[in-house]
């Protein structure tokens, strides 16, 4: 796939807020995915100092909201602490 196409392929996905209260703070970032838990597993890069957090949560099953449209939650534990993220798919 030459790096045109797959650029058309990012910008034709949807794009997901994820906002990550953990440890007292709030952590927000964007990504085009093609799935709520998509976008979860795009916050795992070697490259974070918070890799083994997002790991945890991108293995954990992704849960719509009720009653709230375009809206997904997941969560985990690090070292006895909730990390609780919110997904929201959001508008361009």
């Amino acid at each position: 796939m030459t790096a045109e196409i797959a650029e058309y392929a990012e910008e034709c996905m949807a794009r997901f807020t994820l906002i990550l209260e953990y440890r007292g703070g709030t952590y927000i970032r964007q990504e085009r995915a093609a799935s709520p838990q998509a976008a979860l597993k795009k916050l795992v890069r070697p490259s974070d100092t918070k890799t083994k957090l997002f790991r945890a949560l991108a293995e954990q099953r992704v849960v719509a909201i009720e009653g709230i449209e375009n809206c997904w939650c997941s969560s985990t534990s690090d070292r006895g602490k909730l990390a609780l993220v919110n997904i929201v798919k959001t508008a361009e």
